[in-house]
């Protein structure tokens, strides 16, 4: 089984998974030897660990760089977070994802948040993006990376449920192989959308790890930790060197 299988195989099997994110490339080895199957990147953090504000700060020649780094290292799977695409203009998307396809990782994460605009692209942008990156990785022999694709609904809508429905079956429909939706932690709300959709949810850590057995309860199938980790070792420093001061 190769890589693309694999990580397509931990979205369909009978119970969900938890997807680690790092933000560098001894975190991304801290949670390969923990026995992680796949490894997934987090904008935050690598924003963080850089001295940055989340939001494409970084170039993409920096994301490129670690991704480098990071599949030259790793054995499992690696998903990426690009955030928005690093661009409005789908061909340009296009090309950034490929970039990444190159370097040997098996998904991403691409926004339907508008940096230029904080506010969320129309339906039909987002489906045309998501299309244009299907179509590019068909192309070139990449047709098995996992395109994951967020929407930002429970941050910005009045009625969240509704509008991730229909920018679900929209994105479904434009090629995308599972539906992200950060902020997402009412449990009704999971497993209605899970029994609706024909592609794995993905919900994300918010306040506690603990919430990942409900939502895999819920119906969820991809449960990622996001900045959860990048906070806990800062906090982790913080409460030791108190201590020890103390």
């Amino acid at each position: 089984m190769d890589k693309y299988q694999l990580f397509h195989q931990l979205h369909h099997q009978h119970r969900g998974f938890v997807l680690a994110n790092a933000w560098d490339l001894s975190s991304a080895q801290f949670i390969q030897a923990a026995g992680a199957k796949a490894v997934a990147t987090t904008s935050w953090g690598i924003a963080a660990s850089l001295g940055l504000a989340d939001g494409e700060n970084i170039s993409f020649k920096t994301q490129l760089a670690l991704v480098k780094s990071l599949t030259e290292h790793l054995h499992i799977p690696l998903s990426v977070d690009i955030e928005s695409g690093y661009s409005n203009d789908p061909l340009q998307i296009s090309e950034n994802v490929l970039a990444l396809a190159r370097l040997g990782v098996v998904g991403i994460n691409i926004e339907d948040s508008d940096k230029d605009t904080n506010a969320l692209r129309s339906i039909e942008q987002q489906c045309t993006i998501i299309s244009e990156i299907k179509k590019v990785l068909n192309e070139n022999g990449f047709g098995g990376l996992f395109i994951n694709a967020r929407t930002d609904t429970y941050f910005v809508s009045d009625s969240p449920f509704q509008a991730t429905l229909k920018r679900a079956k929209a994105y479904q429909n434009a090629g995308a192989d599972g539906l992200f939706v950060p902020g997402l932690t009412n449990i009704e709300h999971i497993t209605s959308l899970a029994n609706t959709i024909d592609m794995p949810l993905n919900v994300m850590a918010m306040s506690n790890f603990n919430s990942a057995k409900a939502a895999f309860a819920g119906g969820a199938k991809r449960f990622s930790l996001g900045n959860s980790l990048y906070d806990l070792v800062g906090n982790t420093i913080k409460t030791s060197l108190t201590q020890i001061e103390n």
